[in-house]
């Protein structure tokens, strides 16, 4: 099943942004603010017919939609209400709990992702690439394993001499490996061949050592 995507837009009728969701071509629906609470809307496909989308997706990009949408004045309050838990009871592999900086980096880039798994791994062309690791090293992130492709129409061509996995066994401080990881990242992301069918993939490690695909 081909997993949805966010777009983030500015529509007459709304005080707020609103976040489109998106399946390939096909508009799913939309999430925007209603008073008080974040709303979703799904629409029938071009046929009259309803979607089939696939449950953890979903909630993958409700969550991430509903960061982008929820009013400035209401981020400092309890919104336990308004979130959607990703984990499931007594545990799960969902993004519920996940380090706010990990949302936030996912909320930005999941739009600007070039391919994307049925598995959710994601691929992300060369400039976009660039930003990312950028991105991580402003949100205290720091990249740990890349992956270089060839995108050519649905098809990923592994490269495997365009792979880094990052090792700095002597460097145990959070705050000196961070800029150590995303720095060599930079540097080989800057020697890899600059084409336009070329699609990146990355690790990304977290403060308390977790890591997650991008």
């Amino acid at each position: 099943m081909i997993p949805l995507r966010i777009v983030e837009s500015d529509r007459e009728g709304f005080d707020q942004p609103i976040v489109e969701l998106w399946r390939d071509d096909d508009f799913i629906g939309m999430v925007f603010w209603d008073e008080d609470v974040a709303v979703v809307q799904v629409f029938p496909d071009g046929s009259g017919d309803v979607y089939d989308l696939e449950v953890r997706d979903l909630m993958r990009v409700l969550e991430f939609a509903e960061q982008i949408v929820v009013p400035d004045e209401y981020r400092d309050d309890d919104l336990s209400d308004l979130r959607i838990s990703l984990s499931a009871e007594g545990g799960g592999d969902g993004w519920g709990d996940e380090d706010p900086a990990t949302l936030q980096l996912v909320a930005e880039f999941d739009p600007q992702v070039g391919h994307r798994t049925a598995d959710g791994e994601g691929f992300f062309p060369l400039e976009v690439a660039r930003e990312f690791i950028e991105r991580c090293e402003e949100l205290g992130l720091a990249v740990v394993e890349m992956e270089g492709f060839d995108l050519e129409g649905d098809s990923l061509i592994p490269r495997p001499n365009l792979n880094l996995v990052v090792r700095a066994p002597e460097i145990t401080e959070w705050s000196l490996f961070r800029p150590v990881a995303n720095g060599q990242a930079r540097d080989t992301l800057a020697s890899w061949p600059a084409r336009p069918t070329l699609v990146v993939a990355f690790v990304v490690q977290e403060p308390d050592g977790d890591t997650f695909v991008a």
